[in-house]
């Protein structure tokens, strides 16, 4: 999702990776001002980076569609060809790694 920095008229002038100090706002991809700033650019550049950028959050929603669709038995994993099969299975142990390591501790006096 982009950060945007926005002129004194509240018209978007840029979008970033990265929040900073001009661009504290972040925005869903499919934002209304969004589109408008990437059509009104005209560049084809700005688009192309508009687009790679938001390729990772797609690539998640597609892991976690086909993911919902296993635990549903609507499809089986091995019914995937072996690549994805493994680009799925090595994607998802990254994230239960990522997710064990940054897991919050508890103090004594926390009430769970």
């Amino acid at each position: 999702m982009p950060y945007a920095e926005r002129d004194k008229n509240g018209k978007i002038v840029a979008l970033l990776h990265v929040p900073g100090a001009t661009a504290p706002e972040k925005l869903s991809s499919s934002d209304p001002d969004v589109l408008e700033f990437l059509l009104d650019s005209g560049s084809t550049e700005t688009s192309k980076a508009f687009l790679s950028s938001s390729d990772n959050d797609l690539v998640r929603v597609i892991e976690d569609l086909v993911e919902l669709l296993i635990d549903k038995n609507i499809i089986m994993i091995t019914e995937l060809p072996q690549a994805a099969q493994q680009k799925l299975m090595s994607r998802k142990s990254a994230r239960e790694l990522f997710n064990k390591d940054t897991m919050l501790i508890v103090d004594k006096d926390d009430i769970l």
